[in-house]
């Protein structure tokens, strides 16, 4: 209910800022393309701070998983297996604003009143891809309230998308790794503030927590939605702004997280994570599935209930998991090296996020695609699409992930 109603809000209020003009000074007049060649020009207020080299990502996608994944009216892409990854930069500005006030985009402006485009984000939702930056909503906007004035230096963790709407795995893959970017540029410790998209969330308190950044330091966008601070730190898409996510993304966050921590409960190696409280995505034969895998040692856990602390122990030391597609399998991030990720799709939703992540993080990955009753033709709908599973395909799937699993197998018979 908390993200309908957010999402409905902003959805109006973005309607009428298209609508009624007040304050239109703040809106840009131009585009800076590129955020090196703005720091190299002639007295410039901002500067540029090289951190990952660009290079060439390869992604292994086995040719029954691409033949199967999901293409959406013709203008979903099937998986990338390469991608040219630009240069991860953080850029200073220096009387920086940033604008974001829906899940769409993130406008970073400079202080002469120009959109940073490679360090904003913007996104067509009806054809479910990036678009360039002089097409950021912030140029159709009229109604624009004054910045909130932060006399310090300001980290945009923003980065529009699933991660606007409150999405753990996007949070955990899209913007905690911008902190990455700023140490390594070595301006971490001049930061007086980070902004977030709803601090209200544990888990982003949670996560900024171990880098000892206390909740005092956190500006929340939904109260602030155009800010300017003495100085604003923004950073490139952690993805290079497509979809293959580096290696010291995923290095960043298990050095942030793990050694998991202290929690007063034990979990065993072999785990299956049941959706049934989620919207969507629901296994149709889920007691059926459960009693399968109960047969190897296999436990059933549901995410919502459990603390972040939790959830981090329970991935820390699985070696065999077993789930529908989800955002709570960003978890697998903590798992160990050579554990097994078996993933159930259904039909209509086939998607490479976590064959893709498996790949950074040395963890094998199985995959099924299910049954699905009423299958829907569009992402949106698919998403929330329930499935059957083939309970003889799985347990194969089963058996040779055990068999690659020295200690969970011994597990799962004694």
């Amino acid at each position: 209910m908390h993200d309908t109603l957010l999402r409905a809000r902003r959805k109006a209020g973005r309607l009428l800022r298209e609508w009624v003009p007040l304050n239109g000074q703040y809106r840009p007049t131009g585009v800076h393309i590129s955020s090196w060649v703005l720091a190299a020009m002639p007295g410039s207020t901002a500067s540029y701070y090289g951190v990952v080299p660009a290079y060439i990502s390869r992604l292994v996608i086995p040719n029954d998983f691409y033949e199967q994944a999901s293409v959406y009216e013709g203008l979903h892409d099937k998986p990338h297996r390469e991608e040219s990854v630009p240069e991860a930069f953080v850029v200073a500005l220096r009387g920086g604003r940033v604008y974001a006030d829906n899940f769409d985009s993130v406008a970073i402006i400079a202080a002469d009143n120009k959109l940073v485009g490679d360090a904003s984000f913007q996104y067509d939702k009806q054809h479910w891809d990036l678009t360039p930056p002089q097409r950021n909503n912030i140029f159709q906007q009229r109604y624009f309230l004054p910045p909130l004035e932060v006399p310090g230096t300001v980290c945009s963790l923003l980065s529009g998308g699933g991660a606007a709407s409150g999405n753990y795995y996007h949070w955990l893959i899209d913007s905690l790794p911008k902190l990455y970017l700023v140490r390594e540029a070595g301006l971490l410790d001049t930061v007086d503030y980070f902004l977030v998209y709803d601090k209200s969330r544990q888990f982003v308190v949670d996560s900024l927590a171990a880098l000892g950044i206390v909740p005092e330091r956190i500006l929340d966008i939904r109260t602030s939605p155009h800010i300017r601070a003495r100085t604003l730190l923004a950073t490139s898409a952690v993805r290079g702004r497509l979809t293959h996510t580096p290696v010291w993304a995923c290095d960043f966050l298990r050095t942030l997280l793990l050694p998991p921590p202290v929690v007063n409960r034990s979990f065993g190696p072999l785990i299956y994570i049941s959706r049934r409280d989620a919207p969507g995505r629901h296994i149709l034969n889920e007691p059926e599935l459960e009693a399968m895998l109960q047969e190897y040692g296999f436990e059933t856990h549901v995410l919502t209930p459990y603390t972040q602390d939790e959830k981090t122990a329970l991935f820390a030391q699985a070696r065999v998991i077993v789930s529908s597609v989800g955002a709570g399998l960003a978890n697998i991030v903590v798992s160990p090296p050579g554990a097994e990720l078996i993933e159930l799709f259904p039909t209509s939703f086939v998607v490479a996020d976590y064959l893709e992540f498996t790949s950074r993080l040395s963890i094998g990955h199985q995959f099924l695609v299910c049954e699905t009753p009423n299958a829907s033709t569009t992402r949106t709908n698919a998403q929330r699409d329930d499935l059957r599973v083939d309970l003889t395909a799985l347990r194969r799937l089963v058996v040779k992930a055990l068999s690659r699993q020295p200690v969970a197998a011994e597990t799962s018979t004694s």
